[in-house]
């Protein structure tokens, strides 16, 4: 996988690249600066993982998004108050502030490869039954797998930086 950084600043471009190395992930050496250069960029990529901002001068993330093609995932680092703004729920956001480690092991989450084990290790009964009645809720009112169930609850606490629990906890009292 080819990891394709897309940002308007110079310096916030080199800390992600610097955040990024020793990690396995193979990463362009040039920054896209608009849209349209991204979008040519990863033309020649099979699945592509995008990490751009909100927006770049000539789109946002939403734009790139629809343009990128279905095999190009995206992973978008904004302030708390762009939050909302973003709808596309196959965009991954991680909030500012960012750590080094949020970045890494948002991307392994979001890539899949974090092992379920590791999620599971740790939660009482009663939090994986908890856990189990937010995915069968979300499954029942808009026909989400449990594969898209456990993802849209994965990706909301990690777009609020709750913990899942407390984001399962949160669907059930909806």
């Amino acid at each position: 996988m080819r990891v394709v950084l897309a940002l308007s600043n110079e310096a916030t471009a080199l800390k992600i690249r610097q955040m990024l190395d020793g990690t396995g992930l193979e990463t362009d050496r040039a920054v896209c600066r608009t849209g349209a250069e991204l979008l040519r960029r990863i033309e020649d990529y099979d699945e592509p993982l995008v990490i751009m901002g909100y927006k770049l001068p000539d789109m946002v993330v939403d734009e790139v998004y629809e343009n990128a093609g279905a095999d190009c995932k995206i992973i978008s680092i904004v302030k708390p108050e762009r939050l909302d703004d973003i709808n596309s729920e196959d965009i991954f956001v991680i909030p500012l502030p960012m750590s080094r480690q949020k970045l890494i092991s948002s991307i392994g989450v979001f890539l899949g490869r974090v092992p379920a084990e590791k999620h599971k290790t740790g939660r009482s009964p009663e939090e994986a039954k908890v856990i189990d009645e937010a995915k069968l809720l979300l499954m029942e009112r808009f026909h989400m797998t449990e594969q898209q169930a456990h993802r849209f609850i994965q990706k909301r606490s990690m777009d609020t930086g709750a913990r899942f629990i407390d984001t399962a906890r949160l669907i059930l009292n909806m």
